[in-house]
């Protein structure tokens, strides 16, 4: 008998510590899969069309914030990017992404982690079965027939007249009263078993839990609509203080457009997949998605994730920018080769013409001579446009770069007044010459604005150079300035606004700084003078 009792516990132990470390290991890995989905919506959108300067800025962020230990994105067979480093030990999350896939490495070092470990643990737990039947299945019937007769003993026993053995009695009553404690505990259980599942879920629970589990932002809503959790992702976005508003708050609280769309997902029960709205305060732009929660039909609350996807637009615009630029470029280089080719023919035979044309003749050659090489100096000029950019990455100070700028102007044009302001050292990874070319062609618009309004002296050209939020160059005069609505056709080849300009100037800078990861824009009042602002964003 104490061989059967020692074994069965034995068995029952090894098979609770099996079943414990099993699900422990069950609940992990789930953890690591919902992490794994979480990082690849966060990245997907970024994956075809992002740099690869950009994809690892991401991933290494996305590493850091989910204590992941790699992760990687491969393009059919080849790897694209990647953040972190290997480690020996590694669990591995796969995930598809647009044009590739991702994986997501997880340290298991611990006792606690990997495959290897789960399968060991499920042998041991299945042998603890195994062998914890057959003890039962070849012992129990000798264990339970000298119960029985104990216990039909017991009766007899009870049954005696009350000079019977004292001792018989108090056993018998003792064992009784055991088994009714015990059938009264196994129906309390019963009860309390049945109250857990007939419990309708916590909606605040699950938020909470949930709450710290998402990179982006995380809003959770009871039935009523009301915010009940929102993470510090989800505070950053929407431009809410950390104790603006304290849970649960009405939904009002939120921007106009966001609370809308998250106040009708709520009254019509609906889900919301991947819409955006634009933040009348700050003209942020979010992507938001909605998932209703519901048990047993009844709705219970509504779970929203959403991120800022002002940069991606922006990053978009840039690209759409270029594509049309390189475009451009073609067709330029076409026209601009043909029209050489012509002007060198019709120059040669001016030339000729020139040798036997009386004098009458000769001066009028000679004009149309002049108008024929001021031509190719237009066709020089747009294939200089055309002409590919090879970008040489360095270290460059802006703010040293427009200093010098600036201060060679100033010794070239005294009667201008030049200002320069910087809040301290600002430096970006670029080309110093392309830069350099770019700025002088903002800065000689500028002059030749100014000098048109101002010709005796008066004019002003002012340059702000600053590193945050990023890094950017703004050159301001107070020239003969442009009209609003015609601001960006200056930024297009042959839009020029002086006689003898071949309005290659702000298109040129623009290629560059787009070709830097940057924008530039133009912006002005008719004679009040314009603004020319260059951003980088890498």
């Amino acid at each position: 008998m104490q061989i059967l009792v020692g074994s069965l516990i034995a068995f029952l132990s090894v098979l609770i510590v099996s079943l414990f470390a099993l699900s422990l290991l069950i609940l992990r890995m789930d953890r690591l899969t919902s992490i794994a989905r979480a990082g690849t919506a966060a990245v997907a959108p970024l994956s075809a069309t992002a740099s690869r300067s950009d994809l690892a800025e991401r991933l290494e962020l996305l590493r850091m914030d989910n204590d992941i230990a790699r992760v990687e994105i491969y393009r059919g067979d080849e790897l694209y990017v990647a953040a972190g480093e290997r480690i020996p030990a590694a669990e591995v999350v796969s995930s598809p992404v647009p044009g590739g896939t991702m994986l997501f490495y997880f340290d298991v070092s611990g006792w606690i982690g990997g495959r290897r470990t789960a399968l060991i643990i499920g042998a041991l737990a299945t042998l603890a079965t195994v062998g914890g039947l057959l003890i039962l299945i070849l012992y129990l019937p000798k264990f339970l027939r000298p119960l029985e007769e104990m216990l039909v003993q017991a009766e007899l026993l009870a049954t005696k007249p009350r000079g019977g053995d004292d001792d018989a009695r108090y056993l018998v009553h003792t064992f009784r009263e055991a088994v009714e404690r015990i059938q009264d505990q196994d129906n309390e259980l019963g009860h309390l078993r049945d109250a857990a599942s007939s419990r309708t879920p916590d909606v605040h629970a699950l938020a909470r839990a949930l709450n710290h589990s998402f990179s982006s932002g995380f809003l959770a809503l009871d039935a009523a609509g009301s915010v009940i959790a929102i993470n510090a992702a989800g505070r950053t976005i929407l431009g809410l203080a950390d104790d603006a508003s304290v849970e649960p708050f009405p939904l009002t609280v939120l921007a106009a457009p966001f609370a809308t769309i998250l106040q009708s997902a709520v009254e019509e029960r609906v889900a919301v997949t991947r819409r955006e709205v634009v933040l009348e305060t700050s003209d942020v732009i979010i992507g938001v998605t909605t998932v209703p929660l519901y048990e047993d039909e009844t709705f219970i609350g509504m779970f929203a994730l959403f991120t800022d996807l002002t940069a991606f637009r922006a990053m978009e615009g840039r690209l759409r920018d270029l594509e049309n630029l390189v475009g451009l470029g073609q067709m330029s280089a076409g026209i601009a080769h043909e029209f050489r080719n012509s002007l060198f023919t019709i120059l040669g035979y001016l030339r000729l013409a020139q040798r036997s044309a009386s004098p009458e003749a000769a001066a009028k050659i000679q004009s149309a001579e002049a108008e024929a090489s001021s031509l190719g100096k237009a066709v020089d000029a747009l294939l200089n446009f055309a002409r590919p950019l090879k970008i040489k990455v360095q270290r460059v100070r802006l703010d040293e770069l427009v200093r010098s700028m600036i201060d060679r102007f100033a010794a070239d044009t005294p009667s201008i007044r030049f200002s320069v302001s910087t809040n301290g050292s600002c430096e970006i990874n670029g080309d110093r010459d392309l830069l350099e070319r770019a700025i002088e062609n903002v800065v000689r618009n500028a002059i030749d604005a100014v000098l048109l309004k101002h010709p005796e002296g008066g004019g002003t050209i002012e340059a702000v150079v600053s590193a945050k939020p990023n890094p950017s160059v703004v050159v301001r005069d107070n020239g003969v300035g442009i009209d609003p609505e015609s601001a960006a056709k200056f930024l297009l080849p042959f839009q020029s606004g002086k006689a003898h300009g071949f309005g290659l100037g702000l298109p040129l800078a623009r290629k560059i700084v787009l070709h830097h990861g940057g924008t530039l824009s133009l912006s002005g009042t008719p004679g009040e003078g314009a603004t020319v602002q260059m951003e980088f964003f890498l």
